[in-house]
């Protein structure tokens, strides 16, 4: 079997941080939390996820509902999130990496996943080979273990690794 490089994206999300700026405080808490680790050693844990929201790092229900269950427990995940993290995730920006793509590049999405518009405007400033497939799905968290959204989007990856 032959191999080549290949940028996949499946149901990803791939954020505006020129058009939608991170949340100046959240940036603050996370500067705080890393400054505190540097003094002391102690590093502040939020969950990653919670059944009423809250103080969270992924404060939606759809995440819970993957997450915060047996369907997406796995024996090395722990429901924990290091709040200095939001220092450089919160202002984390993918659109303007897009058109710095050099490899060819996989869209698989779905309607129903975490913001649709944003895909497409990613998609669209791709200038590398690319090629999309759009699937139906419930939502985001369908993606991992769906046989009906993991099949289609392995046979597309599949071709354009064995290409020439």
């Amino acid at each position: 079997m032959g191999g080549r490089d290949l940028f996949a994206g499946v149901a990803g999300v791939y954020p505006d941080a020129v058009a939608n700026p991170p949340d100046p405080a959240v940036v603050e808490r996370g500067r705080r939390a890393r400054e505190r680790r540097l003094a002391t050693g102690e590093v502040e844990i939020i969950p990653a996820v919670a059944a009423d929201g809250g103080d969270v790092a992924m404060p939606l229900r759809e995440a819970f509902e993957y997450y915060g269950t047996p369907r997406g427990a796995v024996p090395n995940y722990t429901n924990g999130f290091a709040v200095e993290s939001f220092e450089h995730t919160a202002g984390f920006g993918a659109q303007e990496a897009a058109a710095r793509l050099t490899v060819p590049f996989q869209l698989v999405h779905c309607e129903n996943a975490l913001v649709p518009p944003w895909a497409r405007e990613f998609y669209a400033a791709v200038t590398s080979p690319k090629s999309e497939l759009w699937l139906d799905s419930a939502g985001q968290i369908d993606f991992p273990d769906d046989p009906r959204l993991i099949e289609p989007a392995a046979a597309l990856f599949r071709d354009v690794c064995r290409a020439p």
